[in-house]
């Protein structure tokens, strides 16, 4: 008895969401922005700004990198 590859009860595989994606996109871009503007702002805030918006690019990167990944997996989200 074989079972075939292409079982009509096997729901597809649900795309990845870019919401995250994009809302750390965003939130990286006003930190970004809001660095470079350099507000009058105390210096030590600034500077957290500064460190969160290297955060915010660090965590997109490996959000991208586990969407990437889910995606050119066999059987992924295609």
């Amino acid at each position: 008895m074989t079972i075939p590859d292409d079982d009509p009860d096997q729901k597809p595989a649900k795309p990845a969401s870019l919401v995250p994606g994009v809302v750390l996109l965003i939130l990286a871009g006003v930190l970004i922005v809001i660095t470079l503007i350099k507000p009058d702002l105390p210096n030590w805030l600034t500077v957290t700004i500064a460190v969160a918006a290297i955060a915010v690019v660090i965590l997109l990167l490996i959000y991208a990198f586990r969407v990437f990944r889910d995606v050119t997996r066999p059987g992924g989200s295609r």
